[in-house]
């Protein structure tokens, strides 16, 4: 957790959720999906999700894989949440990661490759940085969009 970075940022309450679990083809190990909240006083905030694996080092920090700013995303009016990245794992073989939060029923991808999973996670084999969309069903019967990934760098 990175919270000094917040020191003088206004930040009135942060708040971690980790709304997903999955384990990792290729022996990779289990992960983690994890929805951080700041809430400053300007009424703006900004919702994190981050992903952490099993091969992670102790001191190394979450992947951060997705950012919303000024939007409900990790509130208690926004408590849906779906996310995917791409991920190399130990055999330097690329996949797709997604997951989604206790009302997703069903994950759609769409992009560098196209897959449907019933269920709250998925991996899929992808092209190197894969650029994709996602979508996920909800036990509702609603949809959600998956939040914008992160621009890799």
């Amino acid at each position: 957790c990175a919270l000094q970075e917040l020191r003088d940022t206004g930040a009135r309450a942060v708040n971690a959720w980790d709304f997903a679990e999955q384990d990792l083809p290729d022996g990779g190990g289990h992960a983690v999906w994890t929805c951080a909240r700041t809430s400053t006083w300007r009424g703006s905030g900004e919702a994190v999700v981050t992903l952490r694996t099993s091969g992670d080092e102790p001191d190394e920090a979450a992947r951060v894989v997705s950012r919303e700013r000024s939007s409900a995303v990790c509130t208690r009016f926004g408590q849906h949440v779906a996310a995917a990245t791409g991920w190399r794992s130990p055999k330097g073989k690329w996949y797709v990661l997604a997951a989604g939060s206790r009302a997703v029923t069903a994950l759609t991808i769409d992009g560098a490759v196209s897959a449907r999973r019933q269920g709250r996670s998925l991996s899929v084999p992808a092209p190197p940085h894969p650029n994709v969309t996602l979508r996920a069903n909800l036990s509702t019967g609603g949809q959600l969009r998956g939040l914008v990934p992160v621009a890799r760098r």
